[in-house]
Formats: structure tokens, sequence, C-alpha cells
């Protein structure tokens, strides 16, 4: 049940940050030549599409890594520890970039709000507001913890168990390539909606001219 929990945040999330590169995309030619607080936003859109795709690679990936690692008889406590090491590096990876842009948006999000005070707005604010304090809060409570366990991994106080290197190895290696494909995911969507929506913008004016 907690596995079939997981997939289904897993596939929301993905869903989230398509919409968002796909968003940030519309408007990014747009954005540069407006400049200003629209351009920030749009970039903040698309930084957070990026940790979404991260987060998704990277979790995809710690659900596939130790079943590999049970077929090549890795001692299930060196499983553990991957584990945890990778969900911490990802976590403190990703966890400021979305609470520093999520601020951004969550603060133009009430502006808007304020300016326009329809239904939908109102509702949107009303969720970014609860989700932006859920995450700001579970952030300052669990990113030193996170913290330590990283640096007793890689720096290690105590004698490391045979193997433990390796696995550190692999988990950094994880969470870069789960950056990666993050970032290249993000911005091919990105790119495509620029281009098909400055199509879509060109044919218009040709019809209206």
């Amino acid at each position: 049940m907690e596995l079939l929990l997981l997939v289904f945040m897993l596939a929301i999330n993905f869903v989230i940050s398509w919409s968002n590169a796909a968003y940030c995309g519309r408007y990014w030619t747009e954005s540069k030549h407006e400049g200003g607080s629209f351009r920030v936003y749009i970039i903040c859109g698309y930084i957070m599409a990026i940790c979404g795709f991260t987060m998704v690679y990277g979790y995809v990936a710690l659900l596939i890594a130790p079943v590999i690692m049970q077929m090549f008889n890795v001692d299930p406590e060196l499983i553990v520890f991957f584990q945890q090491l990778s969900v911490d590096l990802i976590y403190v990876m990703i966890g400021f970039p979305v609470i520093s842009t999520g601020f951004y948006i969550w603060i133009r999000g009430l502006q808007i709000t304020w300016e326009n005070r329809t239904t939908g707005n109102i509702l949107a604010s009303g969720w970014n507001t609860y989700a932006q304090i859920h995450n700001t809060i579970n952030y300052a409570r669990n990113m030193p913890s996170a913290l330590g366990r990283i640096a007793e991994a890689l720096l290690g106080g105590k004698k490391k168990k045979k193997g433990e290197e390796v696995m550190v190895g692999l988990a950094i290696l994880l969470v870069i390539v789960a950056a990666l494909s993050g970032y290249f995911t993000a911005s091919a969507i990105m790119k495509k909606a620029d281009r098909e929506y400055d199509m879509y913008a060109d044919l218009k004016n040709r019809a209206t001219t």
C-alpha cells in the first residue's frame, strides 16, 4: 500500500512538474523582453520544475536500485545505508531551491489575488500558503538531521563498514544523474512549449493583420 501511494505521489509530482515547465515555456521568450518580476517568476517556475523532475527520477531510481543490489547479494545494511544517504542528498539538494523559489511564487500569487480577487485565485493562494508553510516547517525541522547524516556518511567519525565507500559513490552518482535528468527534461519541455507558443502567436498575429 505504501509503495502504491509513493508511486501515485511521484506520478502527480511528474504531471505538476511537466505543467510547470510547459507554462514557463509559453512565456519564456516574453519574460526575457519584459524582464523584472515577471522574468523572475518564470525562472522560479522553471527551477521548481527541475526540482520536481529530479525528485521523481531520484525516487524511481531508489525503487529500482535495491532490487538490483539484492540480485548481487549486497549486504542489506549497505542497501539501507545507500537508500538513506541518497534520500538525504536529494532532500538537501532540492530543498533550498524549492523553498526559496516557493516564497517568491507565493508572494507574487498573493499580489495577483489582491489585484484580481477571483475564486480561482483565492483558492490557489490558499493552497500555496498552506504548501509553503508546510514545506518550510518540514525543511527547518528535517534539514539539520539530514545534513548530520550526510556529514557522518561522507566524513565519518566512526570506522566505516566494508563497502560503505562504494555505496557513498553510488548515492552521489544517483543524485547527479537524477539532477541532470531533471534539468534536461524540464528544459526540453520548456523549449518545446516556447517554440510552439511563439509559432502560434506569430500565426495569430498574421491572421489579424
